[in-house]
């Protein structure tokens, strides 16, 4: 008897058979149980079949792609929403600028603290389940705001700080439940729509934000906000999506920090994925310092303050639509490998250009090529992240990944933030844009990032 025909692994011994059944294995299921496993075992090929030809479909004729697309778009409305309100509301009660950046801080440190834990719960259970939850979730706690703000201002930082960790489990898991939702030809492009619909929330979402604010107060933007969360929900609920076969047989025994380390352990035994997140983090590296030294070079080089880096936030914004949509419009026909290292050096270039001019008018065109090229290699970055992930380790790379840039990005703001006291802003543009540039043109030399 072959270790196949035991329906074991080849690497497995096979147990002798013995009065008629298996050694050491249990008896055998009794007929209600074989009918009911049966039953289930059907239910589930019959979601993954109808999933995979939604799969195939034109992204505009694949219902689950455009459901997610529609949810993510209006709760990114929301978010933004969030983003102003938040500070506005801190700043309010404390009149502190220093409160209203530690509000701010708190944002990317769930992600830094619970990025890897949550991989491992997004690779336990259903995905969709997981997005549902947490949009739940957060619309509960968003709600809550106003009248936490009233009773004990200092629980606005502790809501702040929950919700960003809630956030922790949905976007990983967006990224990883994708590759179920479409085609692996089709994943650059819908990256690419995902990402020109999340850019055109950040024009249309802050203007609005500004309004509703502004007009109706910080209450009416925290309700709006939550009403967004509710409407991801539904359309999540609303997918044709089923958890895999081999999904749903995964309630492992062992321990979150075992399951934990196998994710770490793929992300940096795979050579192309390895050396793909070394660029991504060598890239952060410089970046996040750019962070605080734009507003900085409004404020100290160019004069204009708060206005003028309205502009220059816009002009990346925009710069970045373009990219998403060129992404869109070559598809597959795009080469991964090329857009990510090329992506990188020309936004690494673009940063050092930025610190050699001294007017609004040149200032706009490097931060537009800075869009386009953030654009172009994110987006690449992550389909081929996206195409090499086998399904039941997506979440576990994934926040493994958001782990590793997000405490980079965020040690860089700091370290960007502190020079900027005593160097010079322009000079500091310069040296982050060569780190992000060499980081670049070094991936060109790597053969597994170059063939991605």
């Amino acid at each position: 008897m072959s270790p196949t025909d035991c329906g074991v692994d080849a690497s497995t011994r096979c147990p002798q058979e013995k009065g008629g059944r298996t050694a050491g294995w249990p008896e055998p299921p009794s007929q209600p149980e074989r009918q009911r496993w049966s039953e289930e075992n059907t239910v589930a090929e019959r979601a993954e079949v109808v999933q995979a030809t939604l799969a195939n479909r034109p992204l505009a004729f694949n219902k689950n792609f455009v459901l997610l697309w529609v949810g993510q778009f209006v709760s990114q409305i929301g978010d933004r929403l969030a983003m102003v309100a938040f500070p506005w509301l801190v700043y309010q009660s404390t009149d502190s600028a220093f409160s209203t950046g530690v509000m701010l801080a708190l944002y990317a440190l769930p992600y830094v603290l619970f990025g890897a834990f949550a991989g491992v719960i997004i690779d336990r259970f259903n995905k969709r389940s997981v997005m549902v939850t947490a949009d739940l979730i957060r619309a509960a706690l968003i709600l809550s705001v106003p009248l936490i703000a009233k009773q004990w201002p200092g629980g606005v930082y502790l809501l702040s700080f929950t919700i960003s960790s809630v956030a922790v489990f949905f976007d990983p898991c967006k990224l990883a439940i994708l590759p179920d939702l479409v085609a692996a030809r089709k994943l650059l492009r819908a990256n690419s729509l995902l990402a020109t619909g999340e850019t055109l929330t950040e024009t249309i979402g802050f203007a609005l934000a500004g309004l509703v604010v502004y007009a109706y107060g910080t209450s009416t933007a925290f309700m709006v906000d939550a009403a967004t969360f509710v409407v991801s929900a539904v359309a999540l609920l609303v997918l044709r999506y089923g958890m895999s076969q081999s999904t749903a047989g995964r309630r492992s025994a062992r321990g979150l920090a075992h399951e934990a380390r196998e994710g770490i352990a793929y992300l940096f035994g795979h050579r192309g994925l390895a050396a793909n997140t070394l660029l991504v983090m060598a890239a952060a590296l410089g970046a996040g310092a750019t962070y605080p030294l734009t507003f900085l070079y409004a404020a100290k080089v160019l004069g204009g303050g708060m206005r003028w880096f309205g502009f220059m936030e816009s002009s990346i914004a925009l710069g970045y639509l373009v990219g998403a949509i060129g992404m869109a419009a070559l598809g597959e026909r795009a080469s991964k490998g090329l857009a990510m290292t090329a992506g990188v050096a020309g936004m690494g270039a673009a940063f050092a250009v930025v610190g050699v001019v001294d007017t609004l008018a040149l200032t706009l065109v490097p931060f537009f090529i800075v869009g386009v090229t953030n654009a172009v290699a994110l987006i690449s970055i992550d389909t081929y992240c996206q195409e090499i992930v086998p399904e039941p380790l997506r979440g576990r790379v994934w926040g493994t990944r958001f782990t590793l840039t997000q405490g980079i990005f965020a040690i860089s703001v700091l370290i960007g933030a502190a020079l900027a006291v005593r160097i010079d802003v322009a000079t500091l543009f310069i040296v982050c844009g060569t780190i992000v540039a060499v980081s670049g043109v070094a991936g060109i030399f790597v053969e597994s990032i170059r063939r991605a």
